[in-house]
């Protein structure tokens, strides 16, 4: 594994998918404080994010620990404010309309600008079990981020979703994990008003898998939803994003549109929830409780999986 230092990043980030809390349903648990990813953010040039509620947490108490959860997100958002202007709070839909108040509490009193949802850790899909905490969020113009990909959770699906809650602000996330997804999510999401993607996890200079359609490339996901249309997603603390966004950078894209994708389309969506926020100019600095701390270590015989 590159150290730290290996990682010359020339782009400012703005991070719209980052989670926090820690994901119990996982082997090995896998989470991270505010505090832990400042530091990661002090290293990896990004000046701001998005925070939302990691999926998978503890569930003894039900709706009550999701809704601990959600206040913890939103208490980190209020305590640095200017790195993370808004925060998401997690949806568990199979609570059914528990999980909708959960969503219309978390929004009203805690502040949260919307809802996460992750069909894979939750158990659910992209379908109508949605609706309800959907229909919250619309009702309030709020955002929402959604994680694409996998049987129950197609490009096609939440399309049709981002469709029916046209006051919702969507943010697709993993629109292009693989060719396939790739090519749905273009699809499914070009010319959807509502709709912003990341691609986080996006693999290295990929090529076509049947050699005839040429490469499925970043420049490639510019071609087919423009780059006013896509964010910089980090998907930690699952995963190393140094290496995403050195793919950013190298990526056969102007650097007009790079500034689009790594900040400016972030700070545009950001600004719908926080009209007021100005972007800090430089990352912050590593908290005093991880200086010195290597924030970047990856469990064992799991590549480019952060521990």
């Amino acid at each position: 594994m590159s150290a730290a230092s290996d990682f010359d990043l020339a782009w400012p980030f703005i991070d719209v998918h980052a989670h926090v809390g820690t994901t119990v349903n996982r082997t090995p648990p896998v989470g991270q404080s505010f505090e832990k990813y400042l530091a990661r953010m002090a290293q990896s040039n990004i000046v701001a994010a998005i925070p939302s509620t990691a999926g998978g947490g503890p569930r003894e108490r039900g709706i009550l620990d999701v809704r601990d959860q959600n206040d913890a997100t939103a208490a980190g958002c209020r305590r640095y404010s200017d790195r993370f202007p808004i925060g998401l709070a997690l949806l568990e839909a199979g609570f059914g309309q528990a999980a909708a108040d959960e969503i219309g509490r978390a929004m009203g009193e805690a502040g949260l600008a919307g809802l996460m949802c992750h069909p894979g850790m939750s158990g659910h899909a992209l379908d109508a079990t949605l609706h309800p905490a959907l229909e919250v969020v619309d009702a309030r113009g709020g955002l929402a981020l959604l994680h694409v990909g996998g049987r129950d959770a197609s490009p096609t699906a939440a399309g049709e979703l981002a469709r029916r809650f046209r006051r919702t602000t969507f943010i697709m996330a993993h629109v292009s994990m693989n060719e396939a997804q790739h090519r749905e999510s273009i699809t499914a999401f070009a010319g959807l008003e509502n709709v912003w993607c990341d691609f986080a996890q996006h693999p290295g200079h990929p090529t076509s898998a049947s050699g005839t359609s040429g490469p499925w490339d970043i420049a490639d996901l510019v071609r087919g939803l423009s780059a006013s249309r896509l964010l910089f997603g980090s998907d930690t603390p699952y995963y190393d994003y140094r290496y995403l966004q050195q793919e950013i950078e190298a990526a056969r894209i102007d650097p007009p549109r790079k500034d689009r994708i790594t900040w400016a389309n972030a700070v545009d969506v950001i600004r719908r929830f926080r009209p007021d926020w100005t972007p800090p100019r430089t990352p912050p600095e590593v908290p005093p409780e991880f200086d010195g701390v290597d924030v970047w270590q990856h469990q064992p015989g799991k590549p480019l999986r952060l521990a």
